[in-house]
């Protein structure tokens, strides 16, 4: 499994400097206050070869959306995750890039954590241990009906976006941010694409263009 992992993280890296783009596994030391830094969170799938497959929702373009992300001139962090991982060691490895990007001077509006399905947990679990309201947080189908109810009493801090596809089981997050006062805002929209969880899997422009409009804002 660690050679596994290791040999899709150099595939990853390989693709990144072929095409020339601003994607990495890691916040280095050259950060520019100027840019967006956007993380991406892939939902709960294996990574080979800048795709996934799976049997429910067909192919899941994990290096399309990265590259999708970066074509808007973001700094793009994003790497692919094990599925035997624990979610708690991508959090606390979050948590501490963003904590380094804040110490650099980057401003929090400027910052964008983007999480898909599983990807959308570690996100918020972040958003619990960074506790910057001005920080960027957007869920893609991540809330079940009662996802909500696992974090009642804890201080979630952020601007919020969700987006759920209307056929998919995994529907409105609106619960989750009902009784938080941390936050700067919060904000959701409903696709109606009749695919279900597949929405997330390419980069469509459904969720793309909104998105996009949203991590622009960083006033």
């Amino acid at each position: 499994m660690k050679i596994m992992s290791l040999l899709i993280h150099f595939f990853l890296f390989a693709i990144c400097n072929a095409n020339g783009q601003t994607i990495r596994a890691n916040v280095l030391n050259d950060i520019d206050t100027s840019k967006i830094y956007l993380f991406y969170l892939h939902g709960q799938i294996t990574i080979e070869n800048g795709k996934g497959i799976s049997q429910y929702f067909g192919v899941y373009e994990y290096q399309s959306i990265l590259d999708t992300f970066s074509s808007y001139g973001y700094k793009v962090i994003s790497e692919p995750r094990p599925i035997s991982e624990e979610e708690g060691k991508y959090t606390v490895k979050l948590s501490s890039q963003i904590d380094t990007l804040l110490k650099a001077g980057i401003n929090p509006a400027k910052i964008c954590v983007v999480g898909a399905s599983a990807g959308a947990y570690i996100a918020i679990d972040a958003a619990l241990q960074v506790k910057n309201k001005n920080i960027k947080y957007a869920i893609l189908g991540m809330c079940e009906p009662d996802t909500y109810k696992s974090y009642e009493g804890k201080e979630l801090c952020g601007n919020f976006l969700s987006i759920y596809e209307s056929s998919d089981p995994h529907g409105s997050c609106l619960k989750l941010f009902e009784d938080i006062h941390c936050k700067t805002g919060v904000q959701e929209i409903k696709l109606n694409m009749n695919i279900s969880h597949a929405f997330l899997y390419k980069p469509y422009k459904e969720w793309i263009y909104p998105l996009v409009n949203w991590v622009n804002k960083t006033n």
